[in-house]
């Protein structure tokens, strides 16, 4: 992994990552038929758009935040400058890889680079003295951090799912579907809660078994530094809160914008399906599986009722994909410039 990182900080690599980014661009760029936006023109008001499309900006900046309190409770000090620049690189590969998991694989690369590796800063030690856990190198404690951001943002969003569906009962109550929905994002979200508690206090036998003893105590130290700073834990939990509401309030937005005034709870029902559903490889970027499952929950919540409100739900749907392809692309101008935003040693 170091060989490829100095290969690629090389005159030759900067080069070829410079290409690699602007040939990506490019294609999202040309993948667009530009004459079909034209012909959307007057079909929806532009103040909420530009007021939606701020908004959702505003939850990157609010991500890379998260990310950065994560990373400090792992013993990391990258700078917040540093994790905003990562965070926006991040999500110009969100667009490209299955299951909308390329900002994750960026992200990692970056930790892997710009983790402090020369000593004293060759590993973290553990969080007590009397541990036996071995020092945790800094790259295992970023990709840790990462993975928790991951895992974070996936558990509230589908408490948020639970939240809006139990809001909903009496929607619940006449579909199997969303009863199904129901179960299901409940007992995933009660299950990550109880595994990360598990795992914080004595990972299992069985774990251990499989990984090692000493991989099992590295694994087991990482979730312990993070029960350890509790304050910063639930300051991340906030931020994910409100990274979620901000992005449904843009799309609640949206909506009024084409003339289809949703209710803020059925917006933030179907929207939490939606990017629940990104998750699965399935598609690049989540492009089109975000959009049908939105166009499908809505449907079932009984909210197209006929033809023009099917039409107007999905002007509202290229709507958000217009939205997270312009966020897409200022991450990919900020990756052609990462070079000169990012320093190859990161750390103060």
């Amino acid at each position: 992994m170091r060989r490829l990182l100095a290969l690629l900080d090389t005159p030759a690599g900067r080069a070829g990552r410079y290409a690699c980014s602007a040939l990506l661009v490019a294609a999202l760029v040309g993948s667009i038929d530009w004459h079909q936006f034209s012909g959307l023109r007057g079909k929806f008001s532009l103040a909420p758009v530009a007021g939606a499309t701020l908004v959702a900006g505003i939850t990157f900046p609010l991500h890379a935040w998260r990310w950065w309190l994560l990373l400090r409770a792992q013993g990391l000090t990258l700078s917040l400058h540093w994790a905003h620049v990562v965070t926006w690189i991040g999500n110009f590969y969100n667009a490209f890889l299955l299951g909308g998991l390329g900002g994750d694989a960026a992200r990692a690369f970056y930790v892997c680079r710009d983790a402090p590796t020369s000593p004293p800063g060759t590993s973290i030690p553990p969080v007590s003295s009397t541990s036996t856990t071995s020092p945790v190198s800094a790259s295992a404690a970023g990709l840790a951090a990462t993975v928790l951001d991951r895992i974070l943002g996936l558990v509230v969003l589908l408490s948020l799912a639970v939240v809006t569906l139990l809001l909903k009962l009496d929607t619940v109550a006449r579909h199997t579907e969303l009863r199904l929905l129901l179960v299901l994002c409940a007992a995933l979200s009660v299950a990550s809660v109880v595994a990360f508690v598990f795992l914080c206090r004595r990972p299992p036998a069985w774990l251990a078994r499989g990984l090692g003893e000493q991989r099992t105590a590295t694994l087991a130290d990482i979730f312990i530094r993070a029960r350890a700073t509790p304050s910063v834990f639930l300051s991340a939990l906030v931020v994910s809160y409100a990274i979620w509401l901000l992005d449904f309030l843009s799309v609640w937005l949206l909506a009024r914008s084409v003339g289809f005034p949703l209710p803020f709870i059925e917006v933030s029902l179907a929207m939490s399906v939606a990017y629940a559903a990104t998750v699965l490889p399935v598609s690049v970027g989540g492009h089109g599986i975000r959009e049908g499952a939105l166009l499908g929950m809505l449907a079932l919540l009984g909210l197209l009722p006929d033809d023009a409100s099917r039409q107007l739900a999905l002007l509202l749907a290229v709507l958000v994909w217009a939205v997270s392809v312009i966020w897409s692309l200022f991450g990919g101008i900020t990756a052609l410039f990462a070079r000169r935003l990012l320093p190859f040693s990161a750390s103060p």
